[in-house]
């Protein structure tokens, strides 16, 4: 496959992770099922897991309009509990799901039971230390106790009912869940963050090593300022994204 015609999840992972050749993926969260057609339109054998929920105003699921466009990929389930057995997967993809769990360890170690030893898990979230809210899409406070959140989104003119079967997430959060499951990862957001201080040397096994090098020769004001910078940078980005691996044996 070309990398051009891939679906954009599998293209970032490509720059860390190699795929192999007939992959099993499996997209936990999978709505309405975009990536699953995208990815089976491709070569690539997906499947999806979704509660059967009716969303307010809709009158089918996503999974039964998932069902509809593909049938027999999808699964209707909860991600602490997958219908799948042990080292299933290649690949299994969590592109802003996380967000709308409450048990998020128990969610990403279920991923992680039903990935094959040397496999690798993506896992994409919304920034709650940002100051927008992207499923309403309006201006928000960084970690505003719901109570005060859903008084704010009243005065809006939004309805509050979202907001509180939300898990606010951090990239700082994620990178702690990650730890305590004993799983190795790459957070991109801190490799793009860097890779733009000491350019494509970051990519290097030893990047660490050589931003810390950069750092210690700049004057202590540089350092200052350039740690200020990156708290508001990490301040404003998007979300958090990481490409998580389960260690063989």
């Amino acid at each position: 496959m070309a990398e051009e015609s891939e679906p954009s999840i599998l293209a970032r992972i490509a720059a860390h992770w190699k795929l192999p050749e007939n992959p099993m993926v499996l997209d936990l969260g999978s709505g309405v099922g975009n990536f699953v057609v995208a990815c089976r339109n491709h070569g690539v054998q997906a499947f999806g897991v979704e509660p059967d929920r009716i969303g307010q105003g809709s009158k089918l699921s996503s999974l039964q309009i998932a069902g509809k466009r593909l049938d027999g990929a999808f699964a209707a389930a909860t991600g602490e509990q997958l219908p799948f057995r042990d080292s299933t997967f290649d690949l299994v993809v969590l592109d802003q799901v996380i967000e709308h769990v409450q048990r998020q360890k128990a969610v990403l170690a279920e991923a992680l039971r039903v990935l094959k030893p040397a496999g690798a898990m993506y896992v994409a979230c919304p920034n709650y230390l940002r100051f927008y809210e992207p499923h309403y899409k309006i201006f928000f406070f960084p970690l505003i106790p719901k109570f005060l959140g859903s008084l704010y989104l009243r005065f809006r003119n939004r309805d509050p009912v979202m907001l509180g079967q939300l898990t606010y997430t951090t990239n700082g959060r994620v990178r702690k869940l990650l730890q305590r499951l004993g799983t190795s990862f790459i957070d991109l957001n801190e490799r793009g963050f860097l890779a733009k201080f000491v350019g494509q040397e970051s990519q290097a096994a030893s990047w660490k090593a050589r931003v810390a090098q950069r750092l210690a020769r700049l004057p202590l004001v540089s350092r200052a300022v350039l740690s200020a910078a990156s708290v508001f940078i990490r301040l404003r980005e998007g979300g958090s994204e990481f490409v998580v691996f389960r260690r063989a044996g």
